[in-house]
Order: structure tokens, then sequence, then C-alpha cells
């Protein structure tokens, strides 16, 4: 009888968070993905899984042996990703934007751990990701730190402790984000490795949280000053300095 209870409880539990994740809002992508992908930069190629997007460069100048795991934010739609994805791919990245249970990585923060094996051509790996999106990914990186040589965090903070470690972690927020906590973001900056030995910090000025991908306002969010595809080629711009891809 006390089994049946637990295994009683344990669905009432599980049911209770799924229905609190469902109720909540989630942002699609603003535009239609078949369209999008069609319409897309014939530089690249976008090639859709199940769960997933690979966005990788099709001219041969530009391959290089360079990849990156991206974690969208939370309740955020992944494929609201792919014009950011697709300027990391225009400059030389091989991509995989992955998709989220419920649109929340905590629900899925392991999801990294079934794609690197399968591209062995790719040598040097990041993890990235936006928001709730890369605070997973750092909880990723700090498990498996030589899988990466490096650690992308988009208005996000890392919880876990990686300032001994040897990688090399990129944060970059817009100077107008009204999402991002910013005492939470100063107060976790110890977990990274310090300034100038590890850590480069990129404010995007006039950019806000929302535009790193496509889905729109976002609520608590400022407006910004400068446009969508402004920020995101920004954003690929600075990763290709900070990784050496230029």
């Amino acid at each position: 009888m006390k089994r049946l209870n637990m295994t009683a409880f344990s669905f009432a539990v599980i049911f209770f968070i799924s229905c609190t994740l469902t109720s909540c809002k989630s942002y699609p992508a603003t535009f239609e993905i078949a369209k999008y992908i069609e319409k897309s930069d014939k530089s690249i190629e976008i090639i859709e899984g199940n769960d997933f997007f690979i966005i990788r460069p099709v001219e041969e100048k530009l391959k290089t042996d360079i990849g990156m795991i991206f974690y969208p934010g939370g309740r955020v739609n992944y494929q609201a990703y792919l014009p950011l994805m697709e300027q990391f791919a225009k400059r030389g990245l091989f991509c995989i934007l992955v998709e989220m249970p419920f649109n929340y990585a905590f629900m899925n923060f392991k999801a990294a751990d079934r794609f690197q094996k399968f591209y062995p051509e790719i040598k040097h790996w990041y993890m990235a990701g936006h928001s709730l999106g890369g605070a997973m990914a750092a909880s990723y990186v700090s498990r498996h730190p030589d899988n990466f040589d490096g650690l992308v965090l988009l208005a996000a903070y890392s919880t876990h402790n990686l300032s001994k470690s040897n990688l090399k972690v990129l944060s970059i927020y817009g100077s107008n984000d009204g999402v991002l906590n910013q005492s939470h973001y100063k107060k976790c900056l110890k977990n990274l490795p310090p300034a100038g030995k590890g850590l480069t910090e990129i404010i995007i000025e006039g950019g806000n949280h929302a535009q790193f991908a496509s889905y729109g306002a976002q609520k608590g969010d400022y407006m910004p000053e400068i446009s969508i595809d402004e920020q995101q080629e920004r954003t690929a711009e600075e990763f290709c300095l900070w990784a050496g891809l230029k």
C-alpha cells in the first residue's frame, strides 16, 4: 500500500510540473520555419533533425574544425535562434541548435552528450547558450570541462564554479537588457576565470535581452537601440574574434 501511495504521489508531482510548464507562455519564432530555410543564405546548409538543427557552412573556404552546441533560453522555441546560428555559420562555424522539452534547458541539460561523437572532424568545441540556456550550458561544461575549448554565455551566468578550469569564457550581454539579473550576474562572476585570464566580457551597446534570438519582445526587457540584425551580427563577430576564426 505504501509503494502504491508513493507511485500515486510521483505521478501527481509529474502531472503538476507538466501542467505548470505547459501553461507558461512560450515565445515562438517570429518567422515560418519552412520559408526561413528556403530563403536562407546559400553559403550555409540547415539540416533539421527530430529535436535539433545542424547549421553549417557549405563553401570550402568557410569550413573549419570549430563547432558550437547551443542551448536556447527559457520558454523560447529553439527555432527562434536560427538567424543567430546562421550568422555564426556564415563565418565558418559548425553549429548544433538543440530543442529542449517544454522549452526549458534544465529539463535536458545533458542534451549535448550525444553530438560530439558523431562529428569527429570537429576538433574544437564550444558550449553556448542564451539566458537559462547559458546557465545550463555552464552546468554541462562544469561536468565535462575537457570536452570543450570554451563557454559562450549570452545574457547568462554560471552558478557552477569554473574559476579553476582552463576554459575560455566569453560573456556577452546588451546594455539595454532588462531581463538579466545584474546582481546575480555580478555575484556569479566569481564562478568564472578572472577577467583577462580566461574571461572576456562584451557589452553590446543598445542591445537587449530578446534580440539574441528572433521571438519578439520579452516581458521585462528594455527597448533596444539597435536592430536585431545588428545585435546578432555583432555577437557572431565578437565570437569569431575571440575564438580566432579571423
